[in-house]
């Protein structure tokens, strides 16, 4: 937009602004040190940019511009804390109408040992091109606020987020943060001067990137917190250094994360990880996780945390150690679902076979195939899992329970099934089947447990003669369940005979 047109824009603005608002007066306010000087509503700056503390060489300097009461101010580019050192510069845009629009870099923190701050509030607009939330520069920081329903700050290109030393976005109380590419850690430096924080709280709250989402990038460690705000990214990717992790926490009711493409937790070094705690939600489409010696991972560790990844999953890990820690981790409830295939692997260029791939300690994972790739490491310890085909070798631990049935029609296991003690198969039954529910490729080990076989929604009762082929094996079935428990629906004088159950793996109605 050139000069003449923003003039007739902030004009017709103004015009339309004090005609809403009847008596009330546009302030944009000064103080300090701030160039360039002359302030008035609407401030247009053309083609200057705006310098607000360390305008000039010498002593701390400090200053601010308040825009209240639907000021409009307009600059080609700004600096908040330079660009000479150590400056103390502010910003605040507050109450509805109130805007700054920024053609060019918004930086703050714009040298060594300056700070630079950004308010918007209630309802009040901040658009800009670039923003920097501390510059490349030792002991410069960048902290910015948006807060308040319907306050909104948008990046219309990239959003660079604590470079050398550090930096700070706080999204609350129902504000928006619009972006388009998003860098945590941009220069490459890999000394954890300070945190690199994110936070996104409250109800309504929200962040929408529309580009790519790089949370610790360069090697640089970051952490972003959504607690029951909402986080919308594409292509998203979770690295670190090191020294540190970077890690995304979501948790709260209605806490929620939602990355369309790829997700890429950790690197080739295995550094970077996501937290679900309790009531967070993950939405993906597709996934990798890379980790060595468990540091790179994906935990869902509270109460009714939540990961639904619509296709495909790829958990690649290893470790010189056999007892290094999971990479994806389900407990305490937490639930998974994956609609296309779970693949663990060896990471590529990584010490040792692979270590605790995943882990199900206590919760729900599902899951539409499952492969696992030179006995990768997959402990089924407590909680559900159900998969419509597993490759290699499946052990049913104590307290782990083989839900076969329900999302899927069947199962098979192209390797061999172990059932420990106090586990359980818990089939569900629509109707007669002549081929196996449940199919191993291998052999079946029982070692007690239970199987527990139950109806389906809707099923009729079974007539004499109906079978249903609850297992199959190509190898040797050894041992039995400790208890059986057959809840179907039968026709009157019917019972189920079980004695076919560990010979053709089948159950048949006949008269009782």
């Amino acid at each position: 937009m050139n000069q003449q047109a923003r003039c007739v824009v902030s004009a017709l603005f103004a015009a339309v602004s004090v005609s809403a608002a009847g008596p009330a007066r546009a302030d944009v306010t000064v103080s300090g040190d701030v160039s360039p000087t002359g302030a008035t509503d609407p401030w247009d700056l053309g083609a200057s940019p705006l310098l607000v503390a360390g305008t000039i060489p010498g002593p701390p300097r400090s200053g601010s511009v308040l825009v209240t009461n639907r000021g409009t101010v307009i600059s080609a580019g700004a600096i908040l804390g330079g660009p000479y050192e150590e400056g103390s510069g502010t910003i605040e845009v507050t109450g509805y109408r109130s805007t700054w629009i920024n053609n060019g870099t918004l930086e703050l923190g714009g040298h060594e040992s300056s700070t630079g701050t950004l308010i918007v509030r209630r309802g009040a607009q901040v658009i800009t091109d670039d923003l920097v939330v501390s510059g490349p520069y030792p002991h410069a920081h960048g902290t910015v606020l948006v807060e308040g329903y319907d306050a909104t700050l948008t990046s219309r290109t990239l959003a660079r987020i604590g470079d050398m030393w550090g930096g700070r976005v706080d999204i609350r109380q129902g504000a928006s943060f619009f972006s388009h590419d998003v860098w945590f850690g941009y220069t490459g430096s890999r000394t954890p001067y300070g945190p690199i924080q994110a936070n996104i709280t409250g109800s309504g709250s929200r962040w929408v990137s529309t580009g790519g989402f790089y949370v610790g990038t360069a090697g640089r460690a970051a952490r972003v917190s959504v607690y029951r705000g909402e986080l919308s990214t594409v292509n998203a990717a979770v690295t670190g250094n090191s020294a540190e992790n970077s890690v995304v926490t979501v948790s709260g009711w209605g806490g929620t994360w939602v990355n369309q493409g790829l997700l890429e937790v950790g690197s080739i070094q295995g550094f970077g990880g996501v937290v679900l705690g309790a009531h967070g939600t993950l939405v993906t489409d597709e996934t990798v996780i890379r980790s060595q010696t468990g540091a790179g991972y994906l935990y869902l560790d509270d109460v009714y945390a939540s990961w639904i990844n619509h296709g495909d999953v790829t958990v690649l890990s290893s470790a010189s150690t056999l007892w290094a820690d999971s990479v994806l981790h389900v407990d305490f409830g937490g639930s998974v679902t994956i609609g296309g295939l779970l693949r663990v692997a060896p990471l590529p260029g990584g010490p040792g076979r692979p270590s605790w791939g995943v882990i199900i300690k206590d919760g729900n994972l599902t899951a539409g195939a499952i492969e696992l790739v030179e006995d990768a490491g997959f402990y089924f310890q407590e909680g559900r899992l159900e998969t419509g085909s597993f490759v290699g070798d499946l052990n049913n631990s104590p307290y782990g329970t083989l839900v076969v049935g329900e999302a899927y029609a069947s199962t098979s296991i192209a390797g061999s099934y172990a059932q420990r003690w106090l586990a359980s198969t818990r089939f569900t039954v629509a109707g007669p089947s002549a081929a196996p529910l449940l199919y191993v490729d291998g052999d079946v080990v029982l070692e007690g447990g239970a199987l527990e076989v139950r109806a389906a929604d809707g099923a009729l009762p079974f007539q004499a003669g109906d079978t249903v082929t609850l297992l199959g094996w190509g190898g040797a079935l050894v041992g039995a369940f400790e208890s059986v428990d057959i809840d179907l629906p039968l026709a009157p004088g019917l019972a189920w005979d079980t004695s076919a159950l560990y010979l053709t793996g089948q159950i048949v109605a006949v008269p009782g």
